[in-house]
């Protein structure tokens, strides 16, 4: 544990989704994209290359497979962007961001992929869901996910 990371104080624990042995998956605060979460590795490494065997096997063959799977389940999503950049918070973690051709409703919000067919950056970093919607969408990314 790495006293000044945000991911090692776990400052975002009220958005996890699941625990595994290596990993904890959390629900992403802005829903831009619908679904999209973040598999952050429960010890401060940084590089995707400091991951032990275990690790890598965990993330690939077990955390990633069914997180996306939860997804799919509720969403279909067209596609996938998985990012792993470490810019704003250096500790290795995994963003799972689904991608939409057309929009898509969730608790009466509409969600709209204006980026569909290009890169996911630029998008809203002030877009908010209702806390009701963020919720339930936390709820349902779980029982999928046990």
């Amino acid at each position: 544990m790495k006293d000044d990371c945000e991911f090692c104080r776990d400052e975002f624990s009220h958005t996890t989704v699941k625990e595994y042995e290596n990993w904890k998956v959390q629900l992403f605060l802005n829903q831009y994209y619908l679904g999209r979460c973040l598999i952050k590795l429960k010890k401060h490494k940084v590089d995707l290359t400091e991951l032990s065997q275990d690790e890598r096997n965990e993330l690939f063959e077990k955390v990633l497979p069914e997180v996306q799977g939860a997804i799919d389940s509720l969403f279909e999503p067209d596609l996938y962007n998985q990012a792993t950049l470490g810019n704003d918070c250096r500790h290795f973690h995994l963003h799972v961001i689904p991608r939409y051709e057309d929009k898509r409703e969730f608790n009466g919000e509409v969600f709209r992929d204006q980026n569909w067919n290009s890169n996911y950056t630029p998008y809203p970093r002030d877009f908010e869901i209702k806390d009701e919607s963020f919720k339930k969408l936390q709820d349902k990314i779980s029982e999928k996910l046990q």
